[in-house]
């Protein structure tokens, strides 16, 4: 049984999905799923997406770009490139952008990023492929496009972290399941973390009673708020005690470590 319950629906995972089009059975992947560039300002950066026809019919495939964002409850929304304020939209070309993919056979797309003059934050978007069937949708009588894509970030040097931890509850469950967890977390900077997870808990003379530390990778976007809600690995009887977090963060060694008192009756 998971012990975490994690809100946040993973960009990787979603764009790491092979696409089944209706067509005779064509099968479109892309990799990689996740592109992060760092980059100075005024510099120019380069990057590969390689797209592969599994399928038994040639594809006629387009590059194009959308931003992207995730809602109160963490659900993807898409948008028109340019809408977002970390849009890609003006800085990003690629090469080919559209083309012919036999069957069997791969095309490596080619794309290259402008870094503005001064990146205050990050940017990011979506590159999705789309192919449109020859199957039309009977509501609609439009013709279907099918899509499938990569997420590229683009983060500056200079850019600013600023994550928070800014709340914890624990909540009264009858025995004998063990207490959730709530932990609130902000992002106030101007570029997303990706982090992990770990806690200690020692009681009123510094005793360790229990420990554990979570497999799964979080994301937070800039300016956004989320909770975090996991089961204690045990039930706590009452007392004193302190619970000990820490974040690990994505490529960095840095972490942030918080001690917080906790009574439970």
């Amino acid at each position: 049984m998971r012990r975490i319950n994690k809100k946040y629906i993973l960009i990787v995972l979603l764009f790491f999905i092979i696409f089944v089009s209706t067509n005779a059975g064509a099968t479109v992947r892309v990799e990689p799923a996740r592109i992060i560039i760092n980059s100075l300002a005024r510099s120019r950066s380069t990057g590969t997406i390689e797209v592969v026809n599994k399928g038994e019919e040639a594809v006629e495939l387009t590059a194009v770009l959308n931003d992207w964002s995730l809602d109160e409850k963490d659900a993807l929304l898409f948008f028109e490139a340019g809408k977002s304020n970390y849009s890609l939209a003006g800085l990003i070309k690629f090469n080919p952008r559209s083309f012919i993919l036999q069957p069997g056979k791969k095309q490596i797309v080619r794309f290259t990023i402008n870094t503005p003059e001064n990146p205050e934050k990050e940017r990011r978007g979506v590159v999705f492929f789309e192919h449109e069937t020859d199957f039309t949708d009977a509501q609609t009588g439009s013709k279907v496009i099918t899509q499938i894509g990569t997420v590229i970030y683009l983060v500056p040097a200079d850019i600013k972290y600023n994550f928070k931890f800014t709340g914890l509850r624990i909540y009264k469950i009858p025995p004998p399941e063990p207490q959730p967890v709530v932990l609130s977390v902000e992002n106030a900077g101007t570029g997303h973390f990706r982090y992990y997870l770990s806690y200690r808990v020692v009681d009123s003379e510094n005793r360790l009673v229990m420990e554990e530390k979570f497999n799964e990778e979080f994301i937070i976007l800039p300016e956004y708020k989320r909770k975090i809600t996991f089961m204690l690995a045990e039930r706590l009887k009452p007392g004193d005690y302190k619970l000990m977090l820490q974040f690990s963060f994505y490529n960095t060694d840095k972490t942030a470590d918080y001690q917080i008192p906790i009574t439970i009756n």
